[in-house]
């Protein structure tokens, strides 16, 4: 029987894990350090109140028990690999024995240490603890100047630095969550203002001109205020200072202007690349270690021109099922093949109803595009809750007597 670890449960180390399940001489341990799986593509949601906090993770326990009895899962922090003696170290617990490893373990929000204040003033909005953190606070803001006549003309401002998918998602969702509020509330109250800056020329670097074009254009009908062309330097409680000596006001900052590998990842004793991603070959193997796999945001992924893909969960779950199928080519003692993830399109969330598809061979605008987004999601996730439903029965459903 072959013991197969995958650490984290991410959209990598999931997608792996529903190839190996079930597979005959093959034993499966998920080990992750929250008892969760955060649907991160639909945490803007949660923030901005669309969807309840239970529709935003699925419960890994439940999961692997719907896999089936080859699937545990350990609650557990890893803190090094012995990649000689072929075994995980965890903070607590006892070291746990592998044949195969899958490491999924993520990405987190990379604070650059050049910008003075960053880490001590903003929030990552990588983890469900972060967007809970933004949830409380714009909630909170709401609440006080429903209730309090000395704050209802107070306005307030969330500052989102970089001006990516994350942060141009986050900035529309929240404002048009509060333009909705406001309305449909007639309060008389201070307005939300949400600054977006991007050090770039523009917002949404690198993606089509007609997709950045529409993006702009809808932000700025919300009432979403930007700042382009100007990095931030300077982080104080309460203001950051841009390169161009503008100076940005806000109540809470919101950070998503790079990741970087998880501090678990890159701990281990391997090459990393400068973000702390881990270096595979073709296969996603380790260099030296042809039984260890890295997929995700753990990885330094790369297309088949050799540049280094975005890190999505699309790409995430490409190298998962691939490093899984690889791994089974190995005990099989198959042929394994090369693996060459790629951007299939992108689906970018911008408030309300309005979402913009771009599938690089056409692109679509508005509702329609919010509901391919929403169908892109519910494909991805109802599969999940029924393995979940099905583990939780296993798990929890007395036998008749």
């Amino acid at each position: 029987m072959h013991h197969i670890v995958i650490i984290g449960g991410g959209y990598g180390g999931l997608k792996a894990l529903g190839v190996l399940a079930g597979k005959k001489g093959v034993r499966v341990t998920l080990v992750d350090r929250h008892p969760y799986h955060f649907l991160q593509t639909e945490g803007y949601d949660l923030i901005a109140g669309k969807e309840p906090f239970d529709a935003s993770i699925i419960g890994l326990r439940s999961l692997c028990a719907g896999f089936g009895d080859n699937v545990a899962y350990l609650h557990a922090v890893a803190k090094d690999v012995d990649f000689d003696a072929k075994k995980v170290i965890f903070e607590e617990g006892e070291p746990l024995s592998y044949d195969y490893l899958i490491i999924a373990a993520g990405a987190v929000t990379r604070f650059f240490e050049s910008i003075e204040g960053l880490r001590n003033y903003s929030y990552g909005v990588k983890s469900l603890r972060s967007a809970l953190k933004l949830k409380e606070f714009f909630e909170q803001e709401l609440y006080k100047r429903l209730e309090s006549a000395a704050h209802a003309k107070e306005c307030y401002s969330i500052l989102i630095g970089g001006a990516g998918l994350s942060g141009v998602e986050i900035a529309a969702e929240m404002q048009a969550y509060f333009n909705r509020y406001y309305r449909s509330n007639a309060l008389a109250c201070g307005k939300l203002r949400i600054h977006l800056v991007s050090g770039g020329e523009t917002i949404l670097k690198g993606l089509h001109p007609a997709v950045v074009k529409a993006a702009t254009k809808r932000l700025l009908d919300l009432g979403v205020i930007l700042h382009t062309g100007a990095h931030i330097t300077k982080v104080e409680e309460k203001v950051a200072t841009l390169e161009n000596g503008e100076t940005v006001p806000f109540d809470f900052m919101i950070f998503t202007g790079g990741i970087t590998a998880a501090p678990f990842v890159q701990g281990l004793k391997a090459e990393h690349n400068r973000i702390g991603q881990l270096v595979v070959n073709p296969f996603l193997q380790i260099p030296g270690h042809e039984e260890v796999f890295a997929v995700g945001d753990a990885a330094d992924l790369k297309d088949t021109a050799g540049r280094r893909l975005p890190p999505t969960a699309q790409t995430a779950e490409q190298s998962g099922v691939d490093a899984a199928e690889n791994i089974l080519a190995l005990i099989g003692k198959r042929q394994m093949f090369v693996s060459q993830p790629k951007i299939m399109g992108l689906a970018i969330a911008l408030g309300g109803t309005y979402a913009i598809i771009d599938s690089g061979k056409f692109r679509l605008y508005g509702v329609a595009a919010y509901i391919g987004k929403k169908a892109i999601e519910k494909f991805y996730k109802w599969p999940l809750r029924l393995k979940a439903r099905e583990g939780f029965r296993r798990l929890f459903t007395c036998p008749k007597r």
